[in-house]
């Protein structure tokens, strides 16, 4: 059988096993679908907190959390555009971890395994561009609802009436699209091009594979969202002026 050829090649340098090929890239996008929903469920009330603390400057997050649970509830953390965040970020998360690598080989011509940090963070980057242009509607519709202190929403579609009936399309659901465009590009494309220089750090001390992963991409991510705290400032304090 074919377990056997395989067997006898690897000991006869005459005969050659069948190479196997390259996964297909929809191969990658159940599994990061999937944990792009489960991570979006999960941070949700820490994006409540952010989204207050940012449309909001000097309101620490102990201020936020007071304001916001007086006025929905804890059951608000469940509720206020939860369906529109984790469509938002599962959407966000999907895109730019599934299409960068499929960027990288359309523009460098080489897979991303082969590539430098360098070319890894401008995959990243451009791969934020069609991410950006699907979660702007989502962005604001879910931002709406989670500064809605006067319980004007009921819903996204609601909500997305209000948007566009008061600001027009564009306006409305595009409302500080130049922010989060910059918020992305700078995050996903410092990610990206931080991650090996993390990761070789950490392998310094930590054998396990699995480890080494995880830990570089939380020191990756986390120093470049400090990096471009600016610019999800300004992503979300446009679209609250425009509500």
């Amino acid at each position: 059988g074919s377990w056997e050829l395989a067997q006898a090649g690897s000991r006869d340098p005459h005969l050659r096993p069948t190479p196997s090929f390259p996964p297909s890239i929809m191969d990658s996008l159940p599994p990061v679908t999937g944990a792009a929903v489960v991570t979006s469920i999960v941070m949700y009330p820490a994006d409540v907190i952010r989204a207050i603390c940012m449309s909001n400057p000097g309101t620490g997050p102990v201020q936020a959390v007071n304001g916001f649970v007086g006025t929905h509830g804890l059951k608000g953390f469940v509720q206020q555009g939860l369906g529109a965040e984790i469509t938002r970020a599962s959407f966000s998360r999907m895109i730019k971890f599934w299409l960068q690598p499929q960027v990288h080989q359309a523009v460098y011509g080489r897979p991303q395994g082969k590539g430098n940090p360098v070319s890894k963070g401008v995959a990243g980057a451009l791969a934020t561009i069609p991410e950006v242009i699907t979660i702007s509607p989502l962005e604001n519709m879910k931002l709406a609802e989670q500064l809605d202190k006067d319980k004007r929403f009921n819903g996204m579609a609601d909500t997305a009436k209000h948007l566009t009936k008061t600001r027009g399309v564009v306006g409305g659901l595009y409302c500080g699209y130049i922010g989060m465009q910059m918020r992305q590009c700078l995050w996903t494309g410092g990610f990206f091009l931080s991650l090996d220089v993390f990761k070789g750090a950490v392998g310094a001390g930590v054998s396990s594979p699995l480890a080494q992963d995880i830990i570089s991409g939380f020191m990756a991510g986390g120093f470049w969202g400090g990096l471009n705290c600016w610019a999800g400032g300004g992503g979300r304090g446009v679209p609250k002026e425009g509500i």
